[in-house]
């Protein structure tokens, strides 16, 4: 089975250690978690942002390098 693109509410319930959302909001908003809180207010947060948060995800591969060396004078 395919995990979602945001951590399903048992997940977040386990990343923070609260079960209300009031509290896992909290402790995102301490620890400088992005999130996003949805209609039924409880705190949203992608998948892969948890995964970089918590150091096991894919290194993001930068799509923009610029080139100093060009600007040296030859």
């Amino acid at each position: 089975m395919e995990a979602g693109f945001f951590l399903e509410p048992e997940e977040v319930a386990t990343l923070t250690g609260f079960k209300t959302p009031s509290r896992q909001v909290q402790w995102l908003r301490t620890k400088g978690w992005r999130f996003e809180v949805n209609g039924n207010r409880r705190p949203i947060v992608a998948r892969k942002y948890a995964e970089k948060m918590l150091g096991c995800g894919v290194p993001e591969q930068r799509a923009y390098a610029p080139n100093f060396a060009s600007l040296q004078a030859r």
